[in-house]
């Protein structure tokens, strides 16, 4: 099984709808946005629990120890989604004064670089965890279609933020 062109649809529409362009962030301030950028971040996670739901096929056993640490690992993930909006908040304030000096590219390069670091360690850290509740197949499972949601987020938000002049 793998994930639908439905559940990316799903997840397409609450990110067009819901996501706050880039070109606004630009415009206006993260504090005008914050409402409408935390209403999307959750409505992607759960999403992102549906899509997840629908392709892990787990038993009921299974289901029982999974979804809570699922949520611990989110919160986790949270935290480095938290990290990566405030550079990209940050890199609006500076595009919209066009005002990025080269040492504060270098910081945000600097920047995104550990928060990637740390999301292959919480990912590290959370794959001994997994693999104590789900057999092999499911535990490569889960992190192909966590992986795949990934990569589709990431593709919206890199076609939305315009490069640094």
């Amino acid at each position: 099984m793998s994930i639908s062109m439905r559940d990316f649809f799903l997840i397409a529409t609450v990110l067009s709808g819901l996501t706050t362009p880039f070109s606004a962030l630009a415009q206006e301030s993260y504090k005008e946005h914050k409402q409408q950028i935390e209403t999307t971040r959750w409505a992607i996670q759960s999403e992102r629990k549906n899509v997840v739901a629908r392709n892990m096929e787990l038993s009921e056993k299974e289901q029982q120890a999974f979804w809570p640490l699922y949520e611990e690992y989110r919160a986790a993930m949270r935290k480095t989604g938290d990290r990566l909006v405030k550079l990209i908040t940050d890199y609006a304030d500076a595009y919209k004064a066009q005002s990025l000096s080269d040492a504060q590219a270098r910081r945000m390069v600097d920047e995104y670089l550990s928060i990637e670091t740390d999301k292959l360690k919480v990912k590290k850290r959370y794959v001994k965890r997994f693999e104590s509740v789900l057999p092999p197949k499911k535990l490569a499972r889960f992190f192909q279609v966590d992986n795949k949601m990934d990569a589709f987020i990431n593709a919206r938000v890199a076609r939305d933020v315009p490069l640094v002049e």
